[in-house]
């Protein structure tokens, strides 16, 4: 993180996280939330107090999430799993989509992670999932 990063505490599902965000100017903007990054795609800021209006559209948001030793791809937050757009056996690079989270009207797309094979779907569209829950695993 950058001396100028912003930071900011975030509430979701009444709990609290500090995310760090280095440049909103740029796309996809790199934020760290508890030492992992992100990179999400915003369509659009309003600063605060400029209007009052919920947007028209939900936001969507992109999570890329970090590779590590895991071969599981876990839910980054609570949500609804709105589209998935892999299937047991499919063959994936790094940042390909793997399934689409709606979580609080955000529709937040799951990136894999590292390259690799999807050796099992653990959810189904429509299935609301928890944090933490096991959302692929990799063969």
């Amino acid at each position: 993180m950058s001396q100028n990063a912003h930071k900011i505490w975030v509430t979701v599902n009444g709990e609290r996280f500090q995310v760090e965000v280095n440049d909103l100017g740029e796309r996809p903007v790199v934020a760290y939330v508890e030492g992992s990054r992100f990179e999400i795609d915003v369509d659009q800021l309003s600063p605060a107090g400029e209007s009052g209006e919920e947007p028209s559209e939900p936001e969507k948001v992109v999570f890329s999430i970090p590779a590590g030793t895991s071969c599981d791809v876990t839910a980054p937050m609570p949500g609804d799993i709105a589209a998935i757009h892999v299937k047991a056996g499919q063959v994936v690079k790094p940042g390909d989509p793997l399934c689409v989270l709606d979580a609080m009207k955000m529709k937040n797309t799951i990136h894999a992670p590292q390259p690799g094979t999807i050796a099992e779907v653990c959810v189904v569209e429509g299935q609301s999932v928890e944090y933490g829950v096991i959302l692929f695993k990799f063969g």
